[in-house]
C-alpha cells in the first residue's frame, strides 16, 4: 500500500466544539479513532493547525506539552507526526497547504479539517469534517471513499 500525507486539524477533528472549553484538549476517543484511521490507510500526518506554533519537529522535547500527548497517542499506532505546514500571515490554510506541497513534490495527499472558511480554494483532495461531532465512524468512511477515488485519478494518464 502507498504512503499519503494527510494534513489534519486539530480543533474539529480530534476534539469536538463541546470540548473546546479549555484550550488544547484532546478527545481521547476522536484520537484513537483518527489514529486507527492514519494507520490503516498508510496515511502520514502533518500539522495544519494553530496548534502547530508548538510543533518543532517529530519526537523533539522542546515541543509544546499538547503536542508531545498528540504524538504519544500517535506512537501509540505506530504514526509520528511528520511536519507542519508553513505559516503564511493573513493566508487561507489551502495556501499554506500548497507551499508545503510545492517544497515536498508531492501530489499524493488528503486534508481532513473542521473549518471550510480557513480555505479560500477547495480542491477534490479536501474533506470536511463537523466540529460538533469531530471525527466519526461515517467520516472515515467518506474519507476512506475519498482515498480510493483519488488513487483511481492518479493511475489516469
Amino acid at each position: 500500500m502507498k504512503k499519503r500525507i494527510c494534513f489534519f486539524n486539530v480543533d474539529g477533528l480530534l476534539n469536538k466544539t463541546s470540548d473546546w472549553k479549555k484550550p488544547f484538549t484532546i478527545n481521547y476517543g476522536l484520537a484513537n479513532f483518527f489514529c486507527f484511521f492514519l494507520a490503516k490507510n498508510n496515511l502520514i500526518p502533518v500539522i495544519t493547525s494553530s496548534w502547530r506554533i508548538g510543533f518543532n519537529k517529530p519526537g523533539d522535547p522542546g515541543n509544546a506539552p499538547y503536542i508531545r500527548e498528540l504524538e504519544d497517542i500517535f506512537a501509540s499506532y505506530g504514526l509520528k507526526i511528520y511536519d507542519k505546514t508553513p505559516i503564511l500571515k493573513g493566508r487561507p490554510r489551502d495556501k499554506e497547504i500548497e507551499r508545503f506541497l510545492y517544497f515536498h513534490r508531492t501530489n499524493d495527499y488528503i486534508v481532513i479539517d473542521g473549518d471550510p472558511d480557513e480555505y479560500e480554494n477547495v480542491s477534490s483532495h479536501v474533506y470536511f469534517i463537523d466540529p460538533e461531532t469531530g471525527f466519526t465512524r461515517k467520516d472515515a468512511h467518506k474519507a476512506g471513499k475519498m482515498l480510493k477515488k483519488l488513487d483511481k485519478l492518479e493511475i489516469v494518464p
